[in-house]
């Protein structure tokens, strides 16, 4: 154990030169390991123990989080201003509201909210109370031994040395924010999640999709967020970098190219689904992009210029005549990408729809509705799709039917063979802003939520904390819940029911669903004027 930390906290080191105090960092991380393995060993209580395959990642966790703190590389920083301006207060289940608390050094505090914060990343079924002994304990230890190995020495780094270092290209923050997503202490147990969510591994697109657009369990905070409250840039650089989420995903064809010798500056490029230009900088060799090229790629800002993010697939010998082919495909297929640089499109989006949620409520009598199993759910939308058209522009209709091959006035609905054989009730909510969502084991959601958090049963707990954790339910949709049940429920899952229930559920919200506060597009498509 002794020697896979050491290689744990060697791996996680940024590129560049190390720091002075870099080369004690692994003898602290051996001894630090060996003390919780102890401390642990005397823990009353047996049913919330830290997994020991995993102590020594967390050992090494701690120790690069102390190094943070003693250089002031800025990443916990970061973290403790974010929740000063969404919560009012530097740790929110440490200290609650009172955020005129002062935090030093190793405060155990700031250790006790790292620990449940990855603690609930790692196991959320047994992740405890934030104020449990073991937990506390664990903290007091910890701090008292980081305060007193950190104290001798120097507050240079290698870790600090490189957020520092130069950000006048996009390349450069790019550089930055790919360890801080892939290897800092903060991030790289949610990117090890998020890859194993994912069949192909850590390839370039999925380390790209995590770094730009992923949020985390740090109160919904993603890579760019905690990056940018870290640099020392401008407040517009800051608000640029934190939009990176929005990546212009789209198809381009190259117009022109800057070459200085060998080397192309920068190429001129139009994005063929809104029409403008973006001037992109590329400051490389024998660059691939010839005038004319059509590359699938995403673009993302920095100081006034573009930069390519991720992977980019080309297109040769595309004619200019398929052009509104492809704008049609994004439109239609990826509405939500699109939206992000097509304005005109997404307000007509909102307002249609807006509409759609109106019929919806007026159809249904409410934007929620339950529904048995799955069969019954989609019977009754089927025969809510007729209607809705039945309602509308009958040579728009008609139009739509001969485009599409539809043979009956309504749009095709296929439902996985999962979705029509559940049994175990489903929610139908219409969310205003984004569209229609749904939940399956809503029988035990609602169950569970009419107990107000008492004895609460095994399959009740799993479906609300699927509930708040998964990713298409929105926050919308867990307030309307919460408006007619109370929040008891949700929070006695999570272990927060002795927390104030307002700020309480903000917070866990913030951690488990911080994409939904984002900017957000509707999921519906436009074709040609209508919708879909």
């Amino acid at each position: 154990m002794s020697v896979a930390v050491k290689e744990i906290l060697r791996a996680s080191r940024p590129p560049g030169p190390p720091g002075r105090a870099d080369k004690y960092l692994p003898d602290i991380a051996q001894d630090l390991r060996g003390l919780l393995e102890k401390i642990q060993r005397g823990f009353a209580d047996r049913s919330v123990v830290w997994p020991g395959e995993s102590l020594s990642e967390l050992a090494a966790v701690l120790v690069e989080f102390g190094e943070d703190l003693h250089t002031d590389a800025g990443l916990w920083r970061s973290l403790e201003n974010y929740n000063r301006e969404l919560f009012g207060t530097p740790l929110p289940l440490a200290i609650g509201n009172n955020s005129a608390d002062v935090l030093n050094g190793f405060d155990p505090r700031r250790i006790q909210h790292l620990i449940w914060t990855l603690w609930m990343e790692t196991d959320p079924e047994v992740c405890p109370n934030p104020s449990h002994a073991n937990l506390l304990q664990f903290a007091e230890v910890a701090g008292t031994f980081l305060t007193e190995r950190f104290a001798r020495l120097p507050a240079d780094s290698g870790v600090k040395n490189f957020l520092a270092g130069s950000s006048r290209f996009g390349w450069e923050i790019k550089r930055k924010l790919v360890w801080l997503g892939t290897k800092s202490y903060s991030l790289r147990w949610f990117f090890a999640n998020y890859v194993s969510e994912h069949d192909e591994g850590a390839t370039v697109g999925i380390t790209d999709d995590f770094i730009c657009q992923e949020s985390s369990g740090w109160s919904g905070l993603g890579a760019i967020d905690i990056l940018a409250g870290a640099l020392d840039v401008s407040a517009e650089d800051r608000a640029t970098l934190r939009t990176w989420y929005e990546r212009h995903a789209a198809f381009y064809r190259a117009l022109s190219r800057q070459d200085r010798g060998e080397e192309t500056e920068s190429i001129v490029v139009r994005n063929l689904v809104n029409g403008q230009p973006y001037t992109v900088r590329m400051n490389m060799p024998r660059c691939p992009f010839q005038p004319g090229l059509v590359v699938f790629g995403s673009l993302t800002p920095w100081r006034g210029e573009w930069y390519w993010s991720g992977e980019q697939r080309p297109y040769p010998n595309v004619p200019e005549s398929e052009e509104a082919n492809l704008r049609k495909e994004m439109l239609e297929r990826h509405p939500g990408i699109a939206y992000r640089y097509c304005r005109a499109e997404a307000a007509q989006a909102r307002v249609a729809n807006r509409k759609q949620y109106d019929d919806f409520v007026a159809h249904c009598g409410g934007d929620l509705v339950v529904y048995p199993d799955g069969l019954a759910l989609a019977a009754a939308e089927q025969k809510r799709m007729e209607a809705l058209w039945h309602a509308a522009d009958q040579e728009h209709v008609r139009r739509v039917m001969r485009e599409r091959g539809l043979e009956k006035p309504r749009p095709p609905m296929r439902f996985p063979r999962e979705f029509l054989d559940h049994d175990q009730g489903i929610g139908a909510f219409y969310n205003p802003e984004e569209g229609q969502e749904f939940m399956l084991g809503f029988n035990h959601v609602l169950s569970g939520l009419r107990k107000q958090g008492d004895d609460l049963s095994d399959p009740e707990r799993d479906a609300l904390r699927h509930f708040v954790s998964d990713r298409c339910a929105s926050p919308a949709f867990v307030h309307r819940l919460v408006r007619e049940h109370g929040a008891a429920s949700l929070l006695e899952t999570f272990h927060l029911r002795d927390l104030p229930p307002d700020p309480a559920l903000t917070f866990l919200l913030r951690c488990h669903k911080g994409r939904f506060y984002r900017n957000r597009y509707p999921t519906l498509s436009l074709v040609q004027g209508g919708e879909s």
